[in-house]
């Protein structure tokens, strides 16, 4: 099969010139933002592409794979900041959506959207290669907490009687395969192992990091006017963009 490399555009702000086949991995310490960050982009990848009553919606109406496996993933926040995305969009124009119709219509959107829950490697790794073989449609996958096995997997590897593949390496060929034969960006979250950013970076195995396009990494700045400023900065081309998280989610600042 020919490779089909094309632009993905799901927000070109926060995350510029994305391409099918881009692997992104998004670090950051606990309460950076990065599950906000991943409904924020949920939205926009389910999102239609056709206008709502004449408003545009800046969606792409494209399927998302969800691997839940830090299990901090919030349905009812991602239902809440998808209404009242909408209900802001259409606002100012002077539209009247009543409740049920908004209802209905996320109703539809998150038919788009697919979830898995893992507790382990084993589970983690049987879903990727359950994706890998399943002839559904996928247009972008999501990975929250890539990194949510790495000790567990290293104490198996380090019992006397364990004859068990790396994990990590296993994961890592499965996620590749995943982007290259779907033609699909994969998205990650990863959180630190270690103090040191740069040894932290490299605990991973060169597998992994050599199949990662592109890395973001986020620290929250402050709260101000009930919003936590987040600094979003991009280590492959050294662009910082600050962005802020309140009740309508994750957004870039202009």
């Amino acid at each position: 099969m020919e490779d089909k490399i094309s632009h993905f555009p799901l927000d070109t702000q926060i995350i510029p010139c994305l391409s099918t086949q881009d692997i992104v991995e998004i670090s950051g310490g606990p309460g950076s933002g990065k599950t906000e960050l991943l409904y924020h982009l949920i939205i926009c990848c389910i999102l239609p592409e056709i206008p709502l009553r004449g408003i545009q919606l800046v969606g792409l109406n494209k399927r998302v794979t969800f691997i839940d496996n830090d299990l901090h993933f919030n349905l009812f926040r991602l239902i809440k900041i998808l209404e009242k995305r909408i209900r802001s969009q259409l606002s100012p124009n002077n539209y009247s959506v009543s409740r049920s119709e908004i209802s209905s219509f996320i109703d539809d959107r998150l038919k788009l959207l697919d979830i898995y829950r893992c507790s382990n490697c084993d589970e983690f790794i049987n879903i990727l290669r359950y994706i890998e073989i399943v002839p559904k449609q996928k247009c972008l996958l999501i990975v929250d907490g890539m990194t949510s096995f790495y000790w567990s997997s290293k104490m198996r590897m380090t019992h006397p009687s364990s004859k068990i593949p790396d994990f990590f390496s296993i994961m890592s060929s499965l996620v590749k395969n995943i982007s290259k034969s779907c033609s699909l960006p994969v998205i990650v979250t990863k959180r630190k192992l270690m103090q040191s950013s740069n040894y932290d970076r490299n605990i991973l195995p060169a597998a992994w990091r050599n199949a990662v396009t592109k890395q973001l990494e986020l620290n929250n700045n402050c709260l101000i006017e009930n919003a936590l400023n987040v600094i979003v900065h991009d280590i492959t081309s050294e662009v910082k963009i600050k962005c802020a998280i309140n009740s309508y989610g994750f957004k870039a600042c202009h």
